[in-house]
């Protein structure tokens, strides 16, 4: 016997849809959550892989074009022809560079390069007499060359040439006698290290300039660039470790020349800051009590450099404009345009020499200008700083945290919008962050944590509760109608814990004489009998769009109006019924040709006003009717007893459908629970 209950669909509906405390609270929920730390998980050991790194390099990127859109570098075009700088470079940085325009015409004189030394001679002659605040050569002299006594004099004379000189990561071939004393002079600009510094050089040997030329200079400092994994320079170092020593960069020797102090003034945290100390609160572009520049350096020694923009963003001038004697007594006057000026020197041309081309968050730009970049972020005291690792996870974490208890709550239209809000404010908070704060967040490793978070927990959603439509589709489609299982489905909350009163109808169907039948048949015969009528008679009911309430041994109870509502729902019962009695007879004339004993059943049917709705508990409810007018239907299904009749219904009911239907008027009767009379009819069709 097929027993069914309507409290196990809806036991179902409400563990999975409705009340969802024990799928989609629980469980839902609860898995919804545990993926986004799961997702948690694999971004977070992603973050350290050098993929997310690039990606994290890319979008910081990003964040300087946006920030600057118009000084992004599209091409290096030949010669470096003088450009409205970029308001926000200092106008006290000025490259001299040798340009295109150098090249043709030097060349036009027979000079080539490399160019001959006594060219420089002229050079810092006449740039020196204008009195610069420093003459930043980033041409490298290591090689013995004609006129270098001049030069070097030329040097001292100026007063302000800081010479550069490369870091090698490798031992070179190549042997110059006089290391030793190039490496004596270099030992006057080292730095002590940093007592609480482990960390180990990366460096293998120093080859600065030759002796006389290193001597006669205010300073000499390296001027390596290391680009990143992606072969994009982002940052410089302002200092390298080596033989036990901190060494400057030739960009921090000119700061702070620029601000008259010395390594007394210095102090330095490894992997935290150089803070430059007593600094004059008159050259200070942003000026404290404390009169110090902090500089955010990181293990490496290494400056996020504020970059302002892209190729020829700096005021520049050809080199061969300022090659003059710098002699007054010839009639040269002095270059007073450069007073107090921080000149850069260097290669600015792609053509005709070797270049020094390096990518930059804004496209490819000379080397010097990183240089640039670097001066001016200091000066400036404009410095990037980045989150830590363990802050962007604190970040991740919150993300986590947010949508893995959010998402799992909300609908899918709404999971997506709530989804799409929360990174266009992620982004431009991000973007806030950078642009008036200078503070660097991760950006494309929450981004894509977020989109997997959404991917994987919608997916997960849509799968598990397309499974269990199915099922509930398949299932309790044998014992309600296709209507009041898509109407579920789609409002499951019908379905809610308690009860509302509505006008619905109720049937009652008993087999008469049932106790006398089952003496007279086998167990199993009786089963498989009973099997056959409850099944056609369930079948009846859930083709009028009835929801059958319970099986009580052979008793069937079945209602209509709810849950899903129904304006003729007394007509549905009336037509159910009367369709229950024609499907019965044929039923009985085949069990007889089969020598099967026949069945009789008497109906009954009330409409009005009811409690339905779910009684029970959260773990175990029964979605069912309650009420006098509930007790009055299953009288009158008892009382065609009396009456010798199969169908009975209430007046309440024949008021709903008299225009519709076929009756006979039996009796008045008393019934419990009502104050008066109640007009009874048998009902015979429906029209």
């Amino acid at each position: 016997m097929v027993i069914v209950h309507c409290s196990i669909l809806q036991s179902y509906l409400s563990d999975c849809e409705v009340n969802m405390a024990s799928f989609k609270i629980e469980k839902g929920h609860l898995m919804g959550f545990l993926m986004s730390m799961v997702t948690l998980l694999i971004i977070s050991l992603l973050f350290f892989s050098a993929i997310f790194e690039r990606l994290e390099l890319v979008m910081m990127d990003y964040m300087f074009y946006f920030r600057d859109p118009d000084q992004k570098t599209k091409v290096i075009q030949k010669g470096a022809e003088q450009r409205k700088p970029n308001k926000r470079v200092r106008g006290d940085i000025i490259i001299l560079g040798i340009d295109e325009r150098t090249i043709r015409h030097f060349s036009d004189q027979g000079v080539d390069w490399p160019f001959p030394w006594e060219l420089h001679t002229k050079f810092i002659n006449y740039v020196g007499s204008g009195k610069p605040k420093a003459i930043l050569y980033d041409i490298m002299f290591l090689d013995h060359k004609k006129g270098e006594k001049e030069m070097a004099a030329a040097i001292a004379k100026a007063g302000s040439v800081f010479l550069d000189y490369p870091f090698e990561t490798k031992y070179i071939n190549k042997d110059y006698k006089d290391q030793m004393e190039r490496l004596k002079i270099l030992q006057k600009f080292r730095i002590p290290v940093d007592p609480e510094d482990k960390s180990q050089a990366h460096v293998a040997e120093a080859v600065p300039p030759t002796p006389d030329l290193s001597a006669a200079s205010k300073g000499i400092g390296f001027a390596n660039i290391f680009p990143g994994p992606d072969n994009i320079n982002r940052a410089m170092p302002l200092l390298i470790k080596w033989n036990g020593w901190y060494y400057p960069n030739i960009d921090l020797l000119v700061v702070m020349e620029y601000f008259g102090i010395g390594n007394k003034d210095m102090e330095i945290k490894w992997g935290k800051y150089i803070k430059l100390k007593n600094l004059p609160l008159a050259k200070m572009a942003k000026p404290n009590d404390q009169r110090e520049i902090i500089i955010p350096i990181d293990n490496r020694g290494f400056m996020d450099i504020n970059f302002i923009g892209g190729f020829g963003c700096y005021a520049d001038y050809p080199f061969a404009y300022f090659c003059k004697d710098g002699d007054m007594l010839k009639g040269n006057p002095p270059n007073t345009s450069l007073k107090d000026k921080i000149v850069l020197v260097a290669a600015y041309s792609v053509t005709g020499i070797a270049t020094d081309e390096k990518q930059s968050p804004y496209g490819a730009m000379f080397g010097i200008e990183h240089h640039a970049n670097t001066l001016n972020t200091i000066l400036n005291q404009d410095f990037l700083f980045r989150m830590t690792d363990m802050q962007n996870l604190i970040v991740l974490l919150v993300i986590a945290l947010v949508l893995g208890l959010l998402l799992p709550r909300l609908s899918i239209v709404w999971s997506l919008a709530i989804t799409g809000i929360f990174l266009i404010l992620y982004i431009v908070g991000a973007y806030f962050l950078f642009d008036i704060f200078n503070y660097i967040v991760a950006l494309a490793t929450p981004v894509i944590q977020v989109g997997f978070m959404f991917t994987l927990i919608i997916t997960y959603r849509v799968l598990t509760e397309q499974r269990e439509k199915r099922y509930i589709r398949q299932t309790f489609s044998k014992f309600v109608s296709k209507t009041v299982v898509d109407e579920l489905l789609k409002k499951p909350e019908m379905l809610k814990l308690g009860g509302e009163k509505k006008i619905l109808s109720v049937l009652f169907s008993d087999i008469r004489g049932f106790t006398t039948l089952s003496e007279r048949m086998t167990p199993e015969h009786l089963v498989d009998h009973l099997n056959h009528y409850l099944q056609a008679m369930t079948d009846i009911v859930i083709k009028y769009d009835g929801t059958l309430d319970k099986y009580v041994g052979d008793e069937i109870m079945a209602f209509w109006g709810a849950p899903i509502p129904q304006n003729n729902h007394a007509l549905l019962s009336c037509k159910a019924a009367i369709e229950m009695m024609t499907k019965l007879k044929e039923m009985n004339t085949h069990w007889r040709q089969e020598g099967k004993d026949a069945i009789n059943i008497g109906i009954g049917i009330n409409t009005g006003e009811m409690i339905v709705g779910n009684v029970g508990s959260s773990s175990r409810m029964d979605y069912t009717l309650i009420g006098d007018n509930v007790n009055l239907g299953a009288r009158l299904e008892g009382t065609n007893k009396i009456y010798s009749t199969n169908i009975i219904i209430s007046e309440y009911t024949y008021e709903q459908v008299k225009e519709q239907v076929i009756v006979r008027e039996l009796d008045l009767i008393r019934v419990k629970g009502k104050d008066r009379p109640v007009t009874i009819y048998e009902l015979i069709d429906v029209k």
